[in-house]
């Protein structure tokens, strides 16, 4: 792990977390057109939950990413790199690749056939993976141990507010206008972005070398950075004390947590609840409850140590989505509504942010970040296809007691860890 060096100087430290806070905010702005608004709009034109549910596994080339994180670190793009550095060039690459994907999206009609739609969502997907991937060295790069929880909190606030913008943006667009209209205007907002971008401070890295600089991709140099970007860190987390553990923690630490937001959603529809209330509660107060659950997340951290607040937040999650049960017998009540999304944006919050912080304390590379968080997000992405079949087969009352029981595993693991 890179360490921040300390310095008397403000605006350098200022000018570290505002990066932070930007990588944060790229992440959270392209992810939802996929995973949230795209389960609004299938809803909103009578797709059934199963099908919604199983819409996740288009997210696979996103999960993936680690796969395009060997090019990403070892080869740059012909001609752009000479322009750019590295991992600028491949942040033109995928922004451009992710607005043709949300173009494509905007002009696709799931009343007339999915087919369409399935392609640009996993261009869109894929785009997005690569992306990430080139932003994970800014994530990662100068963060020290007394940091852990700061910046984790940075990033998820960043993370939120970008959230934040394109699913209320897109919502009360499609609501006012059209679904075309919401994804056009979300094609032009991550048009915007990568303008900030380019601008941000070349991170400091461990991983990644110059083999690639002539664009040769030689079999025996795919090889080579295959072995130094996935199997080598893995054998090596696998090799450590407690490292079956902490990637069994990885994949299942925000099951539950993964499992009631994508039918959350779907649920809010079916109660009755307009698509601009939606956005204005559960995506607007939603996230800024989420935010104050990071900075508090960041916070227990600090305080209780990283295991003690995994086992302690994650708890607290769980019996947040109980609160479901109250909207489940009240109906549209949008007082009810508030309470519930505050519950849980505040618990899911904490969690994302001691999560992120265990991660970071794990992470020596941007390469093995993408590997981990590749394991985390495709347990993931299994977790939301079998939510969707689960809702329609068990019923809401059931799968709200059921789905909190998912995060139990995790406890005799993070004891263990915490030993």
């Amino acid at each position: 792990m890179r360490v921040f060096e300390k310095s008397g100087d403000a605006g350098a430290r200022v000018k570290f977390y505002l990066q932070k806070c930007l990588v944060g905010f790229s992440y959270g702005l392209s992810f939802p057109l996929t995973l949230v608004t795209l389960d609004y709009w299938l809803k909103d034109v009578g797709v059934s939950n199963s099908v919604i549910g199983l819409f996740t596994l288009l997210h696979w080339p996103f999960s993936l990413k680690f796969l395009w994180g060997i090019f990403v670190e070892h080869y740059d793009v012909p001609h752009l790199s000479k322009i750019f550095s590295r991992n600028r060039s491949w942040l033109v690459i995928s922004h451009l690749f992710l607005m043709a994907g949300v173009l494509g999206m905007a002009n696709s009609s799931p009343e007339s056939g999915l087919t369409a739609l399935i392609f640009w969502a996993s261009l869109v997907a894929l785009a997005d993976g690569c992306r990430d991937v080139a932003l994970y060295p800014y994530q990662i790069s100068k963060i020290s141990a007394e940091r852990l929880g700061y910046v984790a909190g940075v990033v998820g606030l960043g993370h939120r507010i970008g959230a934040i913008s394109i699913k209320v943006i897109t919502l009360q667009t499609a609501h006012f206008f059209s679904w075309k209209a919401a994804y056009l205007t979300a094609a032009a907002m991550i048009f915007l972005l990568l303008i900030p971008v380019l601008f941000m401070e070349d991170p400091v890295t461990g991983g990644g070398d110059d083999s690639g600089k002539d664009g040769a991709f030689i079999w025996s140099s795919m090889r080579g950075a295959l072995r130094s970007s996935l199997v080598i860190p893995l054998k090596t987390m696998l090799r450590e004390v407690d490292g079956g553990r902490r990637l069994a923690v990885i994949i299942l630490y925000k099951g539950a947590d993964f499992m009631m937001q994508k039918m959350s959603r779907s649920f809010c529809l079916a109660v009755g609840f307009s698509k601009l209330e939606i956005a204005n509660v559960v995506q607007l107060f939603g996230s800024v409850s989420v935010i104050i659950g990071g900075i508090l997340g960041g916070y227990f951290v600090r305080r209780l140590g990283l295991i003690r607040s995994m086992m302690a937040l994650g708890l607290i999650h769980m019996f947040s989505f109980l609160s479901y049960l109250l909207l489940l017998s009240r109906g549209n009540d949008l007082a009810i509504l508030h309470v519930v999304i505050l519950l849980e944006g505040l618990s899911g919050g904490g969690v994302t942010a001691v999560f992120l912080a265990f991660l970071y304390d794990i992470c020596k590379t941007g390469g093995q970040y993408a590997l981990l968080w590749a394991f985390h997000e495709f347990g993931g992405m299994l977790f939301m296809a079998a939510s969707g079949i689960m809702a329609d087969h068990l019923g809401w009352g059931a799968y709200f007691c059921l789905t909190p029981l998912i995060f139990l595993p995790n406890l005799p693991l993070l004891r263990r860890l915490g030993r």
